[in-house]
């Protein structure tokens, strides 16, 4: 799969279908699912709009919205794929498939390379 932060986001159909996703990450479709009712409370914490804004993504982190900080900004920006200043439940979940415990050791090593250049 790779760290999803390195690769282009494609457009494919069933974006948001756990399936789909499941057959695109290391997750299965049970845990694709969890994600998702994990993304729907962080993507309505603040705006509920279907998507993970910044302040919504350093709230569920930190549990501070206010406050700037670069790491979480640097994170949420590997995320953001399409960098249009949110998150979307494909891009979550692409996203966080580099730290399942079956994604491969090169693609953990090659997100990690890239979020200690960015911080």
């Amino acid at each position: 799969m790779g760290c999803f932060c390195l690769k282009k986001v494609r457009n494919k159909s069933g974006y948001k279908d756990p399936t789909i996703l499941a057959s695109e990450t290391p997750f299965t479709v049970n845990e694709v699912k969890a994600l998702y009712d994990l993304f729907k409370r962080v993507s309505s914490s603040i705006i509920d709009d279907g998507l993970i804004h910044k302040a919504e993504f350093q709230h569920a982190v930190f549990r501070n919205s206010s406050n700037q900080n670069l790491f979480a900004d640097r994170v949420f920006d590997l995320f953001d794929v399409k960098h249009n200043g949110v998150i979307e439940f494909g891009e979550f979940v692409r996203s966080l498939s580099v730290f399942h415990p079956n994604a491969p050791i090169a693609d953990k090593i090659a997100c990690m390379y890239v979020m200690c250049i960015i911080y």
